[in-house]
C-alpha cells in the first residue's frame, strides 16, 4: 500500500536497489513524492520523512519464528539512498530547484555508503 504525501502533482520513482529481503531476493519499490515540495526546506523535510516511511514499509516483514514485525535497516538505507540519488538527478535534469537540506541528505547517504 503506497502512502501519498500530497494527492496532487505526485511523481513515482521506481527503484531496483541492491537491497534485498531476508530471502535474498532483489526488490523493486515505487516511491511517491511531490517534486514541487523539494524547492523549500519545509517541503524537503516532508518528502524526506515520506521516503523514509515508504522505505521502512517496503523493508518490513514478519519474523518466521516469532511472527513479530521487523524492519531490515540495511534494506531501508539502500532504498532511501537510491531514491534520494535518483530524485536529485531528476531535479537537476529538469532544472527544478532543490532545497539544500534534501541535497545534503542525498550526498551524505551516498558518501556514507561509499566508505563501507
Amino acid at each position: 500500500m503506497k502512502k501519498f504525501i500530497v494527492p496532487a502533482l505526485l511523481a513515482a520513482v521506481t527503484l531496483a536497489p541492491a537491497a534485498a529481503t531476508a530471502e535474498g531476493k532483489p526488490i523493486t519499490v515505487e516511491l511517491a513524492y511531490d517534486k514541487a515540495l523539494l524547492g523549500s526546506e519545509a517541503g524537503a523535510a516532508v518528502v524526506l520523512e515520506s521516503i523514509e516511511a515508504q522505505a521502512k514499509e517496503a523493508c518490513s516483514a514478519r519474523s518466521p519464528v516469532t511472527n513479530q514485525p521487523y524492519v531490515d535497516r540495511t534494506c531501508t538505507k539502500n532504498i532511501k539512498k537510491a531514491a534520494l540519488k535518483k530524485i536529485l538527478n531528476k531535479q537537476e535534469v529538469s532544472g527544478l530547484s532543490t532545497a539544500p537540506a534534501f541535497a545534503r541528505q542525498a550526498v551524505t547517504l551516498v558518501a556514507d555508503a561509499g566508505q563501507r
